[in-house]
């Protein structure tokens, strides 16, 4: 099955992507396509004929390639420090293994685009004795 985005798509988002990793972003595209259809199954079929839908799902495809993508050459390291005479630098990596993975409020997003209840509340009226 088709990616929702292209690395097109991925470029237009992100200034720092390096053109180089086009090919790894187009399959990373496709493998968050698989996965936003796991989480999300009622979405592609959506899609075709909600816009707002439609871009939401470029835009999470995006999000989510960017985050494998910003580890770089780091994978599985969760931290790095770097000590210099009485100057020290440290970074802890968000992704260190470079998965893919959505937040909670994109999530959120595609179900409520979806038209699913994503409260969990529901209202009903229960009959008088």
């Amino acid at each position: 099955m088709a990616a929702f985005a292209t690395h097109e798509d991925l470029s237009k988002r992100w200034k720092g992507f390096d053109t180089a990793d086009e090919a790894m972003a187009d399959q990373l595209l496709a493998d968050a396509a698989v996965w936003l259809r796991v989480w999300v199954p009622q979405a592609p079929a959506l899609a075709a004929t909600n816009t707002d839908l439609a871009e939401a799902l470029v835009i999470v495809s995006c999000a989510m390639v960017k985050r494998a993508l910003l580890n770089g050459d780091n994978e599985g390291q969760s931290s790095s420090q770097e000590t210099i005479g009485p100057f020290q630098y440290q970074v802890a990596f968000r992704n260190p293994e470079g998965n893919l993975f959505l937040y909670q409020k994109e999530l959120d997003l595609l179900e409520k685009l979806c038209g699913l209840n994503t409260s969990g509340a529901v209202s009903m009226t229960a009959r008088g004795l």
